[in-house]
């Protein structure tokens, strides 16, 4: 097993986040699997804090630290700098939940496998209740956005009619290494299992860091 932690240096919602909350998924790893970790970065400040964890550090090229690369490509750029085994099971840990521990981590491993061994699935995300059903959200148009069309098209009035959705979470990401090339940016496809969670703070905005912070 490979636990990969993406920690670029650039973020628009809130600047220098990465610095802020790396020691909270830094220190759920347990030290039998410290010689596990890779993690992925441009910043010469977290590349620091990695190495004093006895983390490995891969330095991330600047074509894949954009504000649109996608997580898959560095994820490929990781699997491939440390030539990773095919059948390697890959944990990818984004630091914005820093209330997860690695009883959730092991949690998610174990049901990923239940599943996996069976010949069911070959990748896992998470996955929480939605606030909204989108079956009530509308997109702007016209003049000045004053106009909605469904999201979705449907003529359902009972919410009770409305299919069961949910709202997907990268909590926890697992995948076979040699399956990344099935997955979608946003890391899964038809053999992406999902695993349930309570609703938990994903780190984007102060707003969001200050919350996590009073608890």
């Amino acid at each position: 097993m490979k636990i990969i932690i993406p920690a670029r240096l650039g973020s628009k919602g809130l600047p220098l986040k990465n610095r802020t909350l790396f020691e909270h998924t830094a220190k759920t790893i347990p030290e039998n699997l410290i010689r596990s970790v890779i993690v992925t970065t441009d910043d010469p400040i977290i590349s620091v804090q990695a190495k004093d964890y006895g983390f490995t550090v891969i330095r991330r090229p600047d074509e894949l630290a954009e504000d649109n690369t996608s997580v898959r490509d560095v994820l490929m750029h990781v699997i491939n700098s440390i030539h990773t085994k095919p059948e390697e099971l890959i944990v990818t840990l984004y630091l914005t939940y820093p209330q997860r521990t690695w009883e959730d981590i092991e949690s998610a491993i174990n049901f990923f496998l239940e599943y996996y061994r069976r010949g069911l699935a070959d990748s896992l995300l998470c996955k929480k209740e939605v606030s909204v059903h989108p079956y009530l959200c509308l997109c702007e148009h016209g003049v000045d956005g004053i106009f909605g069309r469904q999201l979705i098209a449907h003529d359902l009035y009972r919410r009770q009619d409305y299919p069961k959705v949910f709202e997907i979470s990268h909590f926890v990401s697992i995948f076979i290494a040699g399956k990344i090339y099935n997955l979608n940016s946003n890391l899964y496809c038809d053999t992406t299992v999902f695993y349930p969670i309570s609703n938990t703070i994903d780190v984007d905005t102060q707003k969001e860091l200050d919350q996590f912070n009073e608890h």
